[in-house]
């Protein structure tokens, strides 16, 4: 199901600020029709689900220094 960002905030919880910020800077999956930006609910939560297990499993670097440049 294709939606606007009004009714794709209010479907997956997400604020319209976030979709539309992630949106922009080509982070999440949607379709621009002119100045507005569309999304289909069902490849937004797939991807998102997918995005947050990524997060889950990457290890953590404790105590790792870092060279400056």
């Amino acid at each position: 199901m294709v939606c606007g960002i009004k009714d794709t905030a209010t479907i997956t919880g997400y604020s319209q600020h976030f979709l539309r910020k992630e949106a922009r800077a080509g982070r999440i999956p949607h379709i621009k029709s002119g100045c507005k930006y569309l999304f289909n609910i069902e490849t937004l939560e797939e991807f998102l689900k997918n995005k947050a297990l990524e997060v889950d499993q990457k290890p953590k670097e404790y105590g790792v220094l870092r060279r400056a440049k």
